[in-house]
């Protein structure tokens, strides 16, 4: 039966949708995601809302992923959203009103025009064109099948769904199927993304229940159907409103006798097929072959019907509602994935893969019958692999590769590649097929891999091709292939591997004529002994690196040379680290070198940081992960650097809520290898807000990842560790960690995170100090620890120093101070001043406490008050439990509620009241009207006048107006 139901139910979700594109039109974008089972009627839902969205004015966009036989076409809804949109308002109106990024896409496309260099320029190109074509009325873009998407349409659905949302117009409209993915399907990480989470909305689209399956069935069939056969219909589809159609075409409601059925769904729709004609199953089985969706002029050539034959063939596979139409008329779809599923899985294996060769024979003499255009290679690939021609295959694979790499497709291009190698060994003469040699095939295969985020895969292809070029004397790119192992390794996490690699590619280099290679190596070698806290033997590879670079005019290497030795400048204390900085900053941006863009920003941020200069820092990491949210790579590894450099300054500042907020925006969904750093930094959060569950998961989450050798990261480890040791009450294992971090930290140039453990260190010991009367063995025991580190400190004290070292260095006095039992308020004032100096509130606030717990010590109780309010107010706008708590309990020892404003003393011990009163007395008016100002009896006035000459030691009310005025009381 042909009939086309009517629309039944989903209210709730039509009445969403519409309300979400009031948002739009009100300039919020929004993003939904409308999952559910396959068949429950997702398709129809959004082409129903895309009618009357169209109705309204609204501009809809539409595409749809296509699995393709396990090897989705890169952007192929991009594609097709694309063409169409060009048929639907010809190509001129549609460049007029798609404005300067829809040319720029087009030309991209066409492989004829704009060449981009990363992903993230088409991604900003579809947006800006979205974003035009918003300006008057709202976009809907919708795209379907989200389940069977490549990966680079993910990214740009992540894209658009994580962008700034003021200001837009665009409601983007995706559906997937729920039960299709899971936890390590790219789609379920999509979605489980903390920003993305944030920023989108899903709807679930349940089963049609009995009420509504009746509906349906009703509407499908004309009339109203036998309740028995419709519940009978319920029980067999599930409410999946695909299986009652399926069924009820079946001849399932035509008789309230038992219909024999076949046990499963896919035989009720093989059944169906069976009465088809001979010409129509074959046209189903040519689109089978083809795909969800193929090309109309693409079946014709392969099913090689007569032309009337065809058409009546065709004709019969619409009024089935088998196949439909594509909305631009020259495409054919199945009406459901599950037809084409059933009806490919039923075809015999020679059948298709004699189908499969005469597709990839059509497109290769005709690349215009493929689905879009730009589309034909890819098609052609996935066709002779499927027919399983290897050498066909192998040549087309690494063709359809290297096409989806330059439009930067890189996931499709990966699987391409990794096509090309499995075939590599199946056939005679690969490399005359292939046109490429192994080394460079596993080359470009591990490029790709690392571009799509599987930086494994691209260690493991470039060791294959090292092994290949050990076995093959004619290649000498041994030293090449060492820098790209070296950079995965890097990238991988794995520190100590990559430095080893970066020696062995020196190695290898050495006596061969200078070149950007080694450059870059040299450059990476110094960055390795920066890393290591090495900082003077990094400047000296650094500018070796600089100077090579500059000798062949290699560009990009010299930026790259600027910036670690920059970095090497910035941490052993010299000015023009920051100029090397800032130019390296200025190449990157002008050669479009994205990842050493960001690792500048990240250098400078962290120089910035070591000088004090706080709020520099954090501005600076700001803009970078500003500018890196543009380009979509926040959450890349450099956006990860970035916003751990920024949220440490914030950290230091005070502004803990900020630095978290990032944290959680950009870097917990990293694999914990990338985001060591910022797992780090939330850590140091949770212990000083008193957090210890939360902070001692994530230093567990970290525990087991090579930390490599940085003492900008090992110091801080430990520090955190003693701090949480001593929030928990655990003074013995504070200070253990202490010793643990300064046998490492140790040995390095960073004198900062050793100071920093110095003073944690003492702070534990003094923590520890008995009282008098204690064990004369437990009171040696202390001070040894408390000389230990205090010869720690005197050993480490630089010269010249930072105004932070020297902060340190006078904490760490103070708190030897106090395991002596001979810390002075006057000492911890200084310090408390010294921190707010560098703008430190949580540091101050904790000097602040120890200057009023002196205080007490010496019988200042009354000058310890206001020093201990004003701290414990900074304590509780930070969070800060633990300091809070240390507070409170000092508070309770002087009787004072560190929560009630003070009362301001006024002079001549007058009250509130009176000395109102004497204010509007001063003011020249009387008691009367006084009475009526203050709104209270008159003789409350002459009682409060009387006491408030006894109190002033005056006769009358000009004597007393006489003394106000004389002393300025309300000046």
């Amino acid at each position: 039966m042909s009939r086309e139901a009517e629309f039944v139910g989903r209210v709730e979700q039509r009445e969403l949708l519409a309300r979400r594109l009031a948002d739009v039109r009100d300039g919020y974008a929004r993003t939904v995601l409308v999952g559910g089972d396959a068949g429950v009627g997702k398709s129809r839902l959004v082409g129903t809302f895309a009618e009357s969205a169209r109705a309204t004015g609204a501009h809809v966009l539409a595409g749809a992923c296509e699995e393709h036989f396990g090897d989705p076409m890169p952007y192929r809804p991009l594609l097709e959203l694309l063409e169409r949109f060009a048929r639907e308002h010809g190509r001129e109106r549609a460049r007029a009103i798609g404005g300067p990024a829809y040319e720029r896409l087009t030309d991209f496309f066409d492989l004829g025009g704009d060449s981009m260099t990363n992903p993230s320029q088409v991604f900003l190109a579809v947006r800006r064109m979205l974003d035009d074509l918003g300006e008057d009325t709202p976009v809907v873009l919708i795209i379907e099948d989200l389940h069977w998407a490549d990966p680079s349409t993910l990214d740009l659905v992540r894209h658009l769904g994580q962008a700034e949302q003021v200001d837009r117009r665009l409601l983007l409209v995706c559906t997937y199927r729920t039960r299709e993915i899971s936890r390590d399907d790219p789609l379920w990480q999509l979605m489980a993304g903390a920003k993305f989470l944030r920023r989108t909305e899903r709807i679930e689209l349940p089963a049609f229940t009995l009420n509504e399956l009746s509906q349906f069935v009703d509407s499908a069939s004309g009339g109203r159907a036998d309740p028995r056969l419709v519940e009978r219909c319920f029980e067999w589809s599930d409410g999946i409103a695909f299986y009652a159609e399926q069924l009820i075409a079946a001849g399932a409601l035509e008789s309230s006798q038992d219909v024999r059925l076949p046990p499963d769904i896919e035989s009720v729709v093989l059944a169906r097929v069976s009465d088809l004609s001979t010409d129509a199953l074959k046209v189903l089985r040519v689109a089978a072959v083809g795909g969800r969706a193929m090309s109309r002029r693409l079946l014709r050539t392969v099913s090689d019907l007569p032309t009337k034959v065809l058409h009546d063939a065709v004709q019969e596979c619409f009024d089935r509602q088998m196949l439909i139409p594509g909305q631009d008329q020259d495409v054919y779809r199945f009406r459901h994935a599950l037809l084409r599923e059933a009806v490919y899985q039923a075809t015999v294996r020679d059948t298709r893969v004699d189908l499969h060769t005469a597709m990839a024979e059509a497109l290769a003499s005709d690349p215009t019958l493929s689905l879009t255009e730009g589309s034909a290679t890819a098609e052609q690939a996935s066709h002779w692999y499927q027919a399983d021609d290897r050498p066909k295959a192998l040549a087309s694979a690494v063709q359809a590769g290297q096409l989806a790499a330059r439009t930067l497709a890189f996931p499709s291009a990966e699987v391409q590649f990794g096509r090309a190698l499995q075939l590599w060994r199946q056939v005679n003469d690969p490399e005359v097929l292939a046109g490429v040699g192994k080394i460079q095939l596993l080359i470009e295969a591990a490029d790709a891999a690392r571009w799509s985020g599987h930086v494994d895969r691209a260690v493991e292809h470039i060791g294959q091709a090292i092994d290949e070029a050990t076995a093959d004397s004619r290649t000498d790119r041994h030293g090449e292939l060492q820098e790209r192992l070296a950079t995965y390794l890097w990238e991988a996490g794995q520190a100590k591997e990559s430095a080893n690699a970066f020696r062995e590619a020196a190695r290898l280099l050495a006596g061969k004529p200078p070149s950007a290679t080694e450059a870059r190596v040299l450059a990476e070698i110094g960055l390795a002994y920066l890393r290591a806290g090495h900082y003077a033997e990094g400047l000296a590879e650094a500018d070796k690196a600089l100077a090579m670079a500059t000798e062949v005019g290699a560009q990009a290497e010299e930026g790259r040379a600027l910036n670690i030795s920059g970095l090497a400048m910035g941490m052993l204390g010299k000015q023009d680290g920051v100029n090397r900085l800032r130019r390296s900053i200025e190449i990157a941006r002008s050669a479009h070198h994205i990842e050493d863009l960001f690792r500048a920003y990240g250098n400078l941020g962290i120089v910035f940081e070591h000088a004090g200069r706080l709020r520099e820092a954090a501005d600076l990491a700001k803009e970078g992960l500003e500018e890196a949210r543009q380009l979509d790579l926040a959450g890349s590894r450099q956006g990860t650097v970035l916003a751990n450099n920024g949220s440490a300054a914030l950290v230091l500042l005070g502004e803990w809520d900020d630095a978290e907020s990032i944290i959680t925006e950009v870097s917990l969904d990293r694999p914990v290898a990338e985001s060591l750093y910022p797992r780090l930094t939330l850590a140091e959060i949770k212990v000083a807000r008193g957090d210890f569950g939360q902070a001692r998961e994530l230093l567990t989450s970290i525990a087991n990842v090579d930390h490599g050798e940085d003492p900008r990261f090992l110091g801080p480890l430990h520090t955190i560790r003693a701090e949480l040791a001593l929030g928990e009450g655990d003074l013995n294992r504070a200070v253990d960690e202490v010793k643990r971090g300064l046998e490492i930290v140790r040995g390095s140039e960073n004198t900062l995170e050793l100071l920093r453990l110095c003073a944690v260190g003492l702070r534990s010991t003094a923590d520890q100090a008995p009282r008098q009367g204690a064990r004369k063995a437990d009171r040696t025991g202390v001070m040894t620890t408390g000389d230990w580190l205090a010869r720690e400190v005197w050993d480490a004290h630089p010269a010249p120093s930072t105004a932070e070292t020297e902060q340190l260095v006078q904490l760490c006095k103070a708190e030897r101070q106090r395991i002596q039992r001979a810390d002075t308020a006057a000492l911890w004032n200084k310090v408390a001043a010294g921190w707010t100096d560098l703008d430190r509130p949580y540091p101050a606030a904790y000097a602040r406490f120890r200057q009023a717990t002196a205080m007490v010590a010496a019988n200042g109780r009354s000058e310890a008050r206001p020093i201990l309010r004003d701290a414990h107010q900074v304590a509780v706008k930070l969070g800060a439990a633990p300091l809070r708590a240390m507070m409170a309990a000092l508070a309770k020892r002087i009787s004072l509620d560190v929560y009630r404003e003070p009362r301001v003393e006024l002079p001549h011990n007058l009250t509130d009241a009176e000395f109102e009163t004497l204010r509007l007395l001063t003011d020249g008016q009387g008691a009367a009207k006084i009475a009526v100002n203050r709104n209270v009896a008159r003789r409350t006035v002459t009682t409060q006048l009387g006491s408030i000459y006894r109190k002033l030691g005056v006769r009358g009310a000009t004597e007393a107006v006489t003394l106000a005025h004389k002393e300025s009381l309300f000046d």
